[in-house]
């Protein structure tokens, strides 16, 4: 049926959410719920998710799809003083700012934190936190002793990290029988195999996950919002910006699970970086006020929270540059544009409207706060129109008598700006009339009228940066199913496994090259030794060095199956990792960074091999493809050297910029070029190539990369270097991008652009040497 009717089964896969449609006929009607769940779990991979929570929530009911609400009353309620609270953690979560004031709440008043041994002895309650980590063992201890004795509570942060501890602090426990009876023991850990079981099985364990959407993350952020710290700047200005920091806050949470594209390192942003924020927002603010001004400092404000407080977590420079973008595009006097009106995002041409925007309280105020406002004489409409009726009519009518020459407009626009926020400070008695929780119901009334997922566009991602997150999740599933699923060993099995995997050691030995000899080489090269020899040397010793290693290691793996020699655990290990069609681990210490499978890889190993021998009996290559090389700065770096020798510049004086070419590969070159570098096989993320117009343009659907054309390496001096309307764009050897250690980023290249950087650097665009 699909052979005949392939029109109608294409179209139903490329639909953007296939599982709200029909099936093509007749399998529509003769499937049932689950047949229809694995059906397109064959063919749309990254729907799975959907699928899945349609199937339960049609099956079981919605309740079982939406993430349980955690209240740590409750937490509190059915805890003892000889039952210890471990919280297990995902990355982002920080339960401490909600642990301390469950603390206030139940008169454990005082907070404690403890660096260097007990802080006092204080019978006054209090909640006692330590980090836990190197060193930290004796203080734990003390600090345990004097929660059970004086009845304070006692947080034990990061026990992941002592986990030898952990054993110990367990005895203790035993031991312990007359603890304080307001006494309680709350510890936080990361998910880990070797936790004590013992110390698991007698606590009581919640498993604490951030918000996996943007209307969540929102949520989460005001719901634990002291309701005082709207009180604390009479600045008009001030609900706004705590919207607007939360926003920036829920998105940069969100950018996570869009793993690689949205950081290229991970991060542990959480809400005390938020709480930070909002204080320096609250300093700043009333530093204006108290100057007699309402001007708000934008650029210290966008320092101190993009560069400090956030970006003060981040060690990646493009990411840093991601923050940068999102401060400049939600910090500016343009949110309060009323000629503009600001929105986050808005897209109206989808199924769900997206219209992301600053709330404002003439919309959500009920029957009763209007009344109260009309009884007040306050006003509720625009301020531009209660501006024009009552106050400053003779300024306003200069003000459009000016406007009518275009030249004044951006002028008279801060001027008029200072008159809005004149008019917002007129009605400070919104506080007589409203308690200080109304902002906080409306910017929640807000929320809960948003769509509970949010595209990836609202991030400034393209829609495709959302099918690998899916695709991702939905293997995680797999992985969970097969976890749980018996091992059942069987005779028959692993005698075809042992044969498998010696004809499969066979296929490897027959695709190893013989050892590539030095001597010739340096022979060959003696009398024209360049940088660029001298890396090719270096190459080929590693090169060689891989080839012994892996023939070495399948001789001897072939010579433990048929039992002439016995096993051991690193043969053992190869052989599992053959089996299933992953790069064994030993290879891997000496080949350059992969996450192809072990077939993907020999090709690729094969093609390194063929461009190492032209180098050899050719020459200098006239293209490079530089995920052949072990290890690719050198080459670039050879580049350099070469051309500062030949135009005497000094070193350290010289970069290099990239040009991407029309031609697709060496047969289109034009013969008349010389001496410049070609770079082949380069997968542009993030984005497309227009190769006619020669710059960046948006993805197509489901085009997740595109190779680009051959690309220009063009070293010059660096005070004549300037790429206005260029992206800097890092390149990396896999998707995998960059680790902690920088390890991954092997240049930066420069890409041509239309539009504003700012959309390509939210995209997360990048270059890959290597496709998965």
């Amino acid at each position: 049926n699909i052979e005949e009717n392939h029109q109608e089964w294409k179209q139903w896969i490329e639909y953007d959410q296939p599982e709200n449609y029909l099936v093509p006929e007749p399998y529509d009607n003769l499937l049932n719920d689950f047949e229809r769940l694995m059906l397109l779990r064959c063919f749309c991979q990254n729907r799975i998710i959907f699928s899945i929570n349609n199937y339960i929530t049609k099956i079981m009911g919605e309740k079982y799809i939406i993430p349980p609400t955690i209240y740590f009353d409750s937490i509190f309620e059915q805890s003892t003083s000889q039952i210890p609270i471990i919280l297990i953690l995902s990355p982002g979560s920080d339960p401490t700012n909600d642990i301390q004031k469950l603390a206030e709440r139940k008169n454990h008043i005082r907070k404690i934190n403890i660096e260097n041994g007990i802080t006092g002895n204080d019978e006054q309650k209090s909640l006692r936190i330590l980090a836990m980590g190197q060193g930290q063992e004796k203080f734990a201890l003390q600090a345990l002793h004097t929660a059970q004795y004086q009845g304070t509570w006692l947080l034990l942060q990061n026990c992941h990290l002592l986990l030898p501890f952990l054993n110990e602090l367990e005895k203790e426990l035993e031991i312990s029988t007359k603890s304080h009876p307001d006494f309680r023991l709350w510890m936080t850990t990361e998910p880990i195999e070797k936790f004590p079981i013992g110390l698991l099985q007698k606590s009581y364990k919640v498993v604490i996950e951030p918000p996996s959407t943007l209307k969540l993350n929102l949520r989460s952020t005001f719901i634990n919002i002291n309701l005082q710290t709207f009180t604390e700047s009479d600045h008009p200005a001030y609900p706004c910006m705590i919207f607007i920091l939360a926003f920036f806050h829920a998105i940069i949470l969100d950018r996570r699970k869009y793993d690689k594209i949205g950081w290229s390192c991970s991060y542990d942003f959480n809400e005390s970086d938020f709480h930070v924020s909002v204080d320096i927002l609250k300093s700043y603010l009333n530093m204006s006020l108290e100057r007699s001004s309402l001007e708000i400092q934008w650029p210290t404000i966008r320092y101190l929270i993009g560069e400090v407080i956030y970006g003060g977590r981040v060690i990646d420079s493009y990411d840093r540059r991601t923050i940068h973008t999102y401060m400049k595009e939600y910090f500016g006097d343009f949110v309060f544009d009323y000629f503009q009106p600001f929105h986050f995002f808005i897209d109206t041409n989808k199924s769900l409207k997206y219209d992301y925007f600053i709330p404002e309280l003439r919309d959500f105020l009920s029957a009763k706060q209007r009344w109260l406002l009309r009884e007040a004489n306050i006003s509720i409409e625009p301020q531009i129109e209660y501006n024009f009726e009552k106050f400053l009519p003779d300024k306003i009518s200069n003000l459009l008598q000016r406007n009518i020459e275009k030249s004044n407009f951006d002028i008279d626009r801060i001027e008029y700006r200072q008159m809005d926020y004149q008019f917002l400070s007129k009605n400070v008695l919104f506080n007589q009339f409203f308690h200080y929780s109304i902002f906080r119901d409306l910017y929640l009334t807000y929320i809960d009228q948003l769509p509970l997922y949010n595209p990836p566009d609202i991030l400034g991602l393209h829609a495709n940066a959302e099918i690998n997150y899916l695709t991702k999740t939905a293997y995680e599933i797999y992985s969970m199913m097969l976890d749980i699923q018996p091992e059942q060993h069987d005779i028959e099995d692993s005698l075809s496994r042992e044969q498998f995997v010696l004809s499969l050691i066979d296929d490897i030995l027959q695709q190893i090259p013989p050892k590539k000899d030095l001597n010739i080489i340096k022979q060959k090269f003696k009398q024209i030794l360049t940088p660029l020899t001298i890396v090719l040397v270096q190459e080929i010793q590693r090169f060689n060095l891989l080839t012994s290693i892996m023939w070495k290691s399948m001789n001897e793996l072939k010579q433990a199956l048929n039992g002439q020699i016995n096993f051991s655990y690193q043969l053992d290990e190869i052989s599992k990792y053959l089996y299933h069609g992953q790069i064994p681990l030993l290879w891997r210490s000496y080949t350059p960074q992969t996450k192809k499978t072990l077939g993907s890889w020999i090709e690729h190993f094969q093609r390194r091999n063929q461009q190492y021998e032209k180098w050899i009996y050719n020459g200098e290559l006239k293209i490079i493809n530089l995920s052949g090389l072990h290890v690719p700065e050198s080459y670039l770096a050879a580049i350099i050297q070469i051309v500062s020798r030949k135009n005497q510049w000094p070193l350290d004086k010289v970069t290099f910029y990239t040009n991407v070419t029309k031609w697709q590969n060496i047969d289109d070159v034009d013969e008349s070029v010389q001496g410049i570098c070609l770079i082949e096989g380069l997968y542009l993320e993030g984005a497309a190539w227009d190769i006619e117009n020669n710059c960046l343009i948006e993805q197509s659907n489901k085009q997740l990369i595109q190779m680009i054309p051959l690309i220009k390496i063009i070293p010059i001096e660096t005070h004549r270097f300037n790429m206005n309307n260029y992206l800097r764009t890092p390149v990396y050897v896999t998707s995998d991008r960059r680790n902690a250690m920088g390890i991954g980023l092997v240049f930066e290249a420069s890409l041509y652009s239309k539009k504003d950087l700012s959309h390509w650097i939210l995209n997360g665009v990048c270059l890959l040497l290597n496709t998965d």
